[in-house]
Formats: C-alpha cells, structure tokens, sequence
C-alpha cells in the first residue's frame, strides 16, 4: 500500500512534502496507518488528539497510547480535551454531532494558530460507502451522493481511494499497532450497523462492488461539476440579493426545463419542500412557505428567500407633547403648526414624507400602530373607503414590508398609511387654525 499511497500523493496532494500538515491522531487503526504511512515517506508533519472524555479510562488511554506513539515517530503532539456530553446538552444536539462540531471548530482553530496548511484526516472509501448509504436514505440529491471531500478548507482527506481492508492489511503487515474503540461495535447507531450488518451483505452480493463504486462516484463527481456550472449560471441571471434576501425570478424558472431542480439547489441548505416550493409559482401574491428560521415568498415576478423573523407589532401613543417617535427604520418628526395663511403654508411645504392634519377634530392621543387584517380607510380623492391591504398591493409594496406597514389613527379614524396614503379624515381647509405637521425621516 505504501507504493499506491505515495504515487496518490504525488499526484493528488504534492503540497504535503513542502508545506506544514497535522494528522489528526484518535489512535483508531485508519489514522494510526495514515501516521505511519506519512512518516514511512519522511513527510513533516505534527499529530491533534483529540479527547472527547467520553469512554472514561479507554479515552485517557487512547491519549496514553497516541502520546507513546508521538513519542517513538518523534513528532510533536497537541492534545485537545473536551467537555462533549455537556456541550450536547447545551445545544440540544446528539453526543455525535456535538464531537463532530467541537472537533472541526477546534481544527480551523488550531490551523491558524499553529499555521497548518493542511489538517488530515483518515477517512477512507468504505466511509465513503457508509455516508453515500445514509445520504441515500436522506433523499439527497447529488452533492449529497458524491459522498466526503477530498479538500475542505484545511481538511484533507489522502485516504479516500483506499480501503478499510487495504489499510486493515497494511497495520498487520506492517505490525503497526491500534486502539480499538468499543463504541464501534454498537449497532444503535447507523452508520455501524451499515458498517457491521448491511456493507458486508453488499460485498458478498456484488463481488466488485469497491472498484465499481470507485468509479461511480468518479462520474458523480463529474456530473456534480456540470451541475455546479448550470446552477451559477442561473444564479448569474435568475437570482439577485437585495437587503440580504434573495430573489429569485420567476419567469427564468418556469422558462427552464426543470424548474424543481434549480429551486433545489438554490434552497438545499433550508430543507425546504421543494414541491411546496414550486406550488408558489402558481400561487396568489403574498403566499409563503416555511423552514426552521427560513421562509420563501411569492412576490409577483420573484420567489423572496429571507430569514422568518417575528415581526414586532408597534403600538405607540402620541399625544400633545410628542414631538418624535424612533421605531426600527424610520423615525417621525412631530411639529404643531399656528399660520395667518395655513393653506399656502401646506402647499409651500408639501412632500410625499410629510402629513399635515387639522388638529381642530382630532382625538387624542393619536395611535401609530402595525395594520391588521380588515383595517380600512377612506383615502383622500377617494368617495369610498378600501382595505389597507389592497392599497398596499395597489402601491407595489413587497410582501416583506407590506408586515412592517404602519398606520395612524385618531380614535376610530385611521388618518394615514404612513409614508403611502393619508385618509379624507382631518384635511386642511381656509377654515384650519392650528395642524400637525408628521414628517418621515428614513
């Protein structure tokens, strides 16, 4: 193995015998190898421990053992320890994922401290069989079923073509020693019981299974590419970020062959259904679905990808006194106006962010307020009253600010869509002695 092993690295990972590298070390029999392999061809390189404190005494004498073995290739050794039981408690998570997180976290830390080009790690081609079966069992699409990367950042992985039996034979002809961990032997969970009870069936059923697979995941990996190349070049003319959402044409998917596909690649990080996601190019103006913190929009022409965040309903008094209100993105400016010639004033000081009112009528204390569902208002030129949502479709406002529309009443009046329409309620007239002048500042 040792021959196959240098000629994949002269090829696939040359950096390794000039740049700085680590090998995560468990102690397990697939770094183990990958130590003595590296250390066989003279490469530089540092060992990363990692102990999880999870297996009591067997975790300390995993630590013992990788220390001796530190010890005997001469290579310096960085022990990580790790509270994982608590830290999985703390974020809800499994004890798997909880390792899984800190060990990463802990790598992308390290390699900037101690300046490793390139950490290693041992996982091999039936790791790639193990995580295509549960990718498969997932539903995942292609990215999924192309199986672990080679390169991930700073993680490497030079063991990916070979095998748990190639590397089984090169420890015991080598006479290289390991740990065993007893937490492999349990079937509880899936990724054991594939490697114990389903991945064995599967050889003795088809004999040439790791060859083929090998080349499987090669042409995967090559349709993965032209993939990636059709997807940007959507994003290129289909996508736009605007505010931090993105917005994605409508028209440009229906136009494709596949518009399901093209919604799954650009929403497969927010588990969305994508079936419910398609049903949205049909749907009315304002639909939306939902994925954890995640919510996708119909928007007229566009799809709106944007954070699901619980709007803050506003409720605030403005009486006599009041001469600002401050909300997140807007503030109002308040000002009581006494003139000879208020008419000429209005005209003279008219803009589309100013609101003067007849105080003569008014109930106060005026309320700004988040519009509901059924709020109507008789705008000004307007004989009829009409509801707040159809003068926010008819005014083109996003599904997303059409939530943050804000409205002012006085007693039961509602005298403003702010910053859209004011109602017929308290206009100025010849006979007008004293107004209220709101101004909005963005």
């Amino acid at each position: 193995m040792l021959a196959a092993f240098k000629n994949h690295i002269q090829i696939h990972f040359p950096e390794f015998f000039t740049t700085s590298i680590a090998v995560a070390i468990s102690g397990g029999k697939d770094s183990t190898v990958l130590a003595h392999l590296l250390h066989q061809l003279d490469l530089n390189f540092e060992l990363i421990h990692c102990n999880f404190h999870l297996r009591d005494s067997e975790s300390d004498g995993d630590q013992v053992f990788v220390e001796e073995m530190a010890a005997n290739l001469e290579r310096k050794l960085h022990v990580l320890h790790f509270n994982t039981s608590q830290v999985a408690q703390d974020r809800n998570i499994s004890i798997q994922m909880a390792a899984r997180d800190l060990r990463y976290d802990a790598f992308d830390k390290i390699a900037v401290d101690k300046k490793f080009q390139h950490i290693l790690v041992a996982h091999h081609l039936d790791d790639q069989l193990e995580t295509f079966l549960i990718n498969l069992g997932r539903g995942a699409g292609l990215h999924g079923l192309t199986g672990i990367r080679e390169r991930n950042g700073f993680i490497s992985r030079p063991l990916l073509p070979f095998s748990r039996e190639q590397i089984s034979d090169c420890a015991t002809h080598n006479r290289i020693a390991w740990r065993e961990d007893s937490s492999n032997s349990s079937t509880k969970y899936l990724r054991n019981k594939l490697r114990h009870d389903v991945i064995p069936l599967l050889h003795d059923a088809l004999p040439h299974l790791e060859g083929n697979f090998s080349s499987t995941l090669s042409y995967l990996k090559n349709s993965e590419m032209l993939q990636d190349v059709e997807v940007a070049r959507f994003r290129e003319s289909g996508t736009k970020t605007i505010s931090g959402n993105l917005e994605i044409s409508i028209e440009l998917l229906k136009e494709s062959l596949k518009p399901d596909a093209y919604l799954f690649e650009l929403l497969k990080d927010y588990r969305f259904n994508i079936q419910d996601a398609v049903k949205l190019l049909d749907s009315e103006n304002g639909k939306t679905i939902k994925s954890g913190e995640m919510r996708l929009v119909k928007d007229r022409d566009v799809l709106i990808l944007s954070e699901a965040n619980h709007i803050n309903e506003v409720y605030i008094e403005i009486d006599e006194t009041t001469t600002a209100v401050t909300i997140t993105e807007v503030c109002l400016e308040i000002k009581h106006i006494e003139n000879d010639d208020l008419l000429t004033y209005v005209k003279n000081n008219s803009s589309k962010n100013k609101l003067f009112i007849d105080t003569s009528k008014l109930i106060m204390p005026l309320i700004l307020r988040t519009w509901q569902h059924g709020d109507r208002m008789q705008p000004y030129g307007m004989k009829g009253s009409k509801l707040i949502s159809d003068l926010l479709t008819d005014s083109k406002i996003s599904s997303l600010k059409r939530e943050k529309a804000l409205v002012l009443t006085s007693g039961n009046d509602l005298i403003w869509l702010v910053g859209k329409r004011a109602s017929q309620h308290h206009t100025i007239t010849s006979r007008t002695q004293s107004i209220i002048e709101i101004t909005i500042k963005l």
